[in-house]
């Protein structure tokens, strides 16, 4: 059978679904000073829309009233308010968010695909192979991870309530988790094989023995 289920199966591995990552009343990156009306969630690919918020729980709220969206942009989280918050005013936000998308998730499924000599197919990968890839994926999934959050360290996270040492401490622990699945991933490559975890190892073993020189007769 082909596998044509490996974008959602890596997608549930990194617990990254539509409904997986909640932010609740999380707070809002962005100059409040009574006429700006730009802001944006500290994270990146919401999910959603504030545009026509309803509430329950999802929106924009300030001092933890559902407030008017104008306009936003999804992908960077970035959105507009109808009304300029006061400085002082407590602006918070409910939504979901996504880390990747399907086309970065068949990107590390051809990287672990090729890795196993596979190919280019994903599909191609059979069952026994199949959770070896997935932790190699996920590990390509971490690495590309923390690097996102490193390179938009400085550029979001020096605003107000930037937390810097808090976003330290997750890149560390992406790059911990990036290394913990790729061990895993060759492990349980190796393990598919018959010797359990010797897939190097040879086929057969040789014992040198000691041989004492024996002068012939004559």
């Amino acid at each position: 059978m082909t596998w044509t289920t490996a974008i959602s199966d890596l997608r549930t591995l990194l617990s990254d679904n539509g409904t997986d990552k909640l932010r609740y009343r999380k707070a809002i990156v962005g100059l409040q000073n009574g006429t700006n009306t730009t802001f944006k969630t500290f994270e990146f690919r919401r999910l959603t829309p504030f545009v026509g918020a309803t509430g329950l729980p999802y929106g924009v709220f300030k001092n933890g009233v559902l407030t008017s969206v104008a306009s936003e942009d999804l992908p960077s989280g970035g959105f507009v308010l109808s009304v300029a918050p006061a400085n002082g005013d407590r602006i918070e936000g409910t939504y979901y968010i996504q880390w990747f998308t399907d086309a970065e998730l068949a990107v590390f499924l051809k990287s672990a695909t090729q890795w196993q000599g596979f190919g280019a197919d994903v599909t191609a990968i059979v069952d026994s192979f199949q959770p070896s890839a997935l932790k190699y994926a996920a590990a390509d999934a971490y690495q590309k991870l923390a690097l996102r959050w490193a390179e938009h360290l400085s550029e979001t996270y020096r605003l107000e309530e930037g937390p810097g040492e808090q976003i330290k401490a997750a890149i560390e622990s992406y790059k911990g988790m990036a290394a913990q699945y790729r061990k895993e991933a060759f492990k349980e490559r190796d393990d598919v094989y018959t010797r359990k975890g010797e897939a190097n190892a040879p086929a057969w073993r040789t014992v040198a023995g000691n041989f004492r020189e024996i002068t012939p007769k004559r």
